[in-house]
């Protein structure tokens, strides 16, 4: 397995990982649309701040993250409420997703693992989840705890969520 970051030639890659998630996994995954025209903006570099990762596997994108640079709008709003110091040079949001035939795999820990390091060099502080985790989605809870992250508080968005932080000095 290989973890890197996406290049301009992924594009058609990574729209076939789009393509191949369940209906399910595309729930649990919100910050950007499924389509052709996101790819390649996301391979491009043309989403402001963002920086995008994927696993490989003989070649075939196995699991992807997409980070932010700083916080969405939304999730600002929530972060100050909890009285959160925020700074949007070295704090990162975190939106990973692994392919359903990968998942409980260890493939999301290694991704998880690689990302962090690429951030840690970035002299990042902490990372948040994009749009929190669907509390529903106990397995993804599970997986965020056993990463260091701690819960902050619920909100609710379509269901209830957890926002969760892993600070990382």
């Amino acid at each position: 397995m290989q973890f890197r970051s996406l290049k301009p030639s992924d594009s058609s890659a990574l729209l076939q990982y789009f393509q191949s998630l369940s209906a399910e996994t595309r729930m649990r995954f919100g910050p950007h649309d499924f389509d052709e025209a996101t790819a390649q903006q996301i391979c491009n570099g043309q989403m402001e701040k963002c920086i995008a990762y994927i696993g490989l596997d003989n070649g075939r994108i196995i699991a992807y993250a997409i980070v932010l640079q700083g916080y969405t709008l939304g999730d600002y709003n929530r972060y100050l409420h909890y009285e959160i110091e925020m700074d949007n040079e070295h704090d990162f949001t975190l939106a990973p997703s692994v392919a359903d035939d990968w998942q409980s795999k260890g493939v999301g820990s290694q991704l998880y693992s690689f990302v962090e390091n690429q951030l840690r060099a970035k002299e990042a502080h902490k990372i948040v989840l994009w749009g929190g985790v669907q509390l529903s989605n106990q397995r993804a809870v599970r997986f965020y705890l056993k990463h260091g992250f701690r819960t902050l508080a619920q909100f609710e968005y379509q269901g209830t969520n957890l926002d969760m932080v892993h600070h990382l000095l």
